[in-house]
């Protein structure tokens, strides 16, 4: 009897979720490329470009940015844009411009930039 409730308690306990794959790259991409993050972060995620050399970019492959980066301060930074200390802008806020759903697309992408970290 107590094998059997024992095995019942098991079976309605959560089970742990398997990985979910980081970003649906494609759509991901599009949307890297569509919402003009190109520009300063590069194709590829590096910051690599005039613009993001100029504007300290963050190399979205590095695996320090990927350990020390939350989900939710990109999805903050995408949503509220970013500003150095003297308030001038270095990214725009994308709220009024990029669907929630969107966004979260966007920080799953720039996940995927780091590998599966």
């Amino acid at each position: 009897m107590i094998a059997f409730a024992l095995a019942v308690a098991l079976a309605q306990s959560p089970q742990p979720v398997s990985p979910v794959p980081v970003a649906p790259q494609p759509e991901g991409k599009k949307l890297f490329a569509k919402a003009k993050c190109i520009k300063c972060h590069g194709e590829d995620g590096t910051g690599d470009t005039e613009k993001g050399r100029e504007l300290k970019a963050p190399d979205f492959t590095s695996a320090d940015f990927q350990k020390e980066t939350t989900d939710e301060e990109m999805t903050d930074a995408i949503t509220k844009g970013v500003k150095d200390k003297k308030k001038k802008v270095l990214m725009p806020p994308y709220k009024n411009k990029l669907r929630g759903e969107d966004i979260q697309v966007l920080v799953r992408y720039v996940r995927s930039l780091g590998g599966n970290r």
